[in-house]
Formats: structure tokens, sequence, C-alpha cells
């Protein structure tokens, strides 16, 4: 679910949300982790995004790093 908010000078922090397809997102997660292990074949940016954000995270349980790659996945989708 792609969900954006902003008014004004503010613009709220994107996360994740359970509305829409429980099995999408399922499927989602999976490509995330298909990329991330392909990427020493096969580079792209969602890999090294992935990547990056990874080093960065803190927290090992939450996964943040993969949620933020599943939505620059899909909007690279959605762009394209």
């Amino acid at each position: 679910d792609l969900r954006h908010y902003e008014s004004g000078n503010f613009i709220a922090k994107e996360h994740i949300t359970k509305r829409g397809n429980p099995y999408a997102r399922k499927i989602l997660f999976k490509c995330i982790h298909n990329i991330a292990s392909a990427s020493r074949t096969n580079p792209c940016h969602i890999a090294d995004f992935y990547e990056k954000r990874k080093r960065q995270s803190q927290t090992t349980s939450t996964k943040p790093h993969t949620i933020a790659s599943i939505h620059r996945l899909i909007r690279t989708m959605y762009y394209l």
C-alpha cells in the first residue's frame, strides 16, 4: 500500500501498512531477499539500497531495511 502524507512543510514518515493483499506482501518480501541474494552476479539499485540500509539498521527483529527495500521496489514498479 503506497501511502504518502504531507501538509505544508510537514512530511510524515512512510511505513508499511497492513492494508492490501497479504499474499502480495509475502511475495514482495521474498522478492527482496531473492534480489539481495542474486546481487552478487546481477547488481541492481534495489540490492544496493538494501545493503546500505542493512548496514545502517540497528535492530534486526523488525527488519526495517527489508521494508524500506520493499517500498523502493514498489515505487520502481509503479514508475515503470
